[in-house]
């Protein structure tokens, strides 16, 4: 089982700088921890990826490597409307797989036309196809299917809810885990709307996060609120409905907007299969400049920060070893500051903690 991360991605020189030595101004953001839940100390030095085509629907599975281990929990990543590659998530996707999960990436829309009744079956086809890979042994590690978690964005958050309430019908592992991060929409115009499965039969049980974002004006947080409260059969004690917000007290800043939870890694091992992929050029070339002008992360929400690591990846971390291995339950749920807590900015400042929003 993984436990907490070998290297850390920023440097953290101002670590030694006392707390108040430095203006606002100049304040830098929390560095990626090296323990615990969203740390860096990783099981695993390497991911291996595979890509599948079959009968028109398209996934990726990610394995640990080096090691590989004999068998491993599985995450279903749900991606946000349009993101049919993995590389806008794939820091976030590494960081789950080093920690030691096989994930399953289901490309649910083969193009921007796809209607939305179809997200669901598609993903759920996917995922079976890759749970028999798995099984078969083609990929060397075998999934562990009594330790599975379903996590999307965006759009991929209602995907993976319906996933989760429709385990059963759908014929996929049932869920240990649910994380929904800016779920939406599944109201609006007809032809924007993503159909939400009836979520009182996501089984008691399930370890349920619901996050949106105070900046999000896509999707706001109508719908983690529908998920946090229509799934009934899933107790209080064991679920969330949490706020992630700005902060611009240094800089760069802070921003839960929602493009917060994608995590760019652009990785030449392993070209985008689709040429057409217009958001993946564009981002990609977005990305090339900001490195190029020194500004890797300067007012740009798609950067792997602080928002990443104290935010999605630190809940979704806590929230699979709690209900997996009966470890760091505090970090995910009950409102304790261990799970609000977003670090502090280089000059000692607390980062605005998240926001509880469900009932006490």
């Amino acid at each position: 089982m993984l436990r907490h991360p070998l290297i850390p991605a920023l440097a953290v020189s101002l670590l030694l700088i006392p707390a108040g030595t430095l203006n606002a101004a100049e304040a830098l953001p929390p560095t990626q921890p090296l323990q615990g839940p969203g740390g860096s100390n990783y099981a695993h030095a390497d991911v291996r990826q595979w890509h599948f085509t079959a009968e028109g629907n398209e996934y990726w599975i990610f394995t640990p490597d080096r090691p590989v281990p004999s068998s491993a929990p599985v995450v279903v990543f749900s991606h946000g409307w349009s993101v049919m590659q993995p590389d806008l998530y794939r820091a976030w996707i590494e960081h789950i797989v080093r920690r030691g999960s096989i994930l399953i990436y289901p490309r649910y829309q083969a193009t921007l036309k796809t209607p939305a009744e179809a997200f669901l079956p598609n993903a759920a086809d996917s995922v079976r196809r890759a749970i028999a890979d798995l099984q078969a042994g083609k990929l060397e590690v075998k999934p562990e299917l009594e330790h599975v978690a379903y996590v999307g964005h965006s759009a991929g958050g209602l995907i993976a809810s319906g996933l989760s309430a429709s385990w059963q019908r759908l014929g996929i592992p049932k869920p240990r885990v649910l994380m929904a991060v800016e779920p939406g929409k599944s109201s609006g115009p007809r032809w924007r709307q993503v159909p939400l499965e009836p979520l009182a039969n996501i089984p008691a049980g399930t370890l349920l996060l619901a996050l949106c974002g105070d900046e999000d004006e896509r999707v706001a947080c109508d719908d983690a609120r529908r998920i946090y409260s229509e799934s009934t059969q899933v107790a209080a004690r064991d679920k969330d409905l949490l706020l992630l917000r700005s902060d611009r007290h240094g800089s760069p800043p802070l921003l839960a907007n929602h493009a917060a939870p994608t995590a760019p890694r652009f990785d030449p091992r392993y070209p985008p299969s689709d040429a057409s992929s217009w958001l993946l050029n564009r981002v990609q070339e977005r990305v090339k400049q900001r490195l190029k002008q020194g500004q890797p992360s300067a007012h740009n929400a798609l950067a792997t920060d602080a928002m990443d690591w104290f935010g999605p990846w630190k809940l979704f971390d806590a929230l699979c070893d709690a209900a997996f291995y009966g470890q760091d339950r505090g970090y995910a749920l009950g409102g304790g500051p261990a799970q609000l807590s977003m670090g502090r900015w280089s000059d000692g400042t607390p980062v605005k903690t998240i926001q509880r929003l469900s009932n006490p």
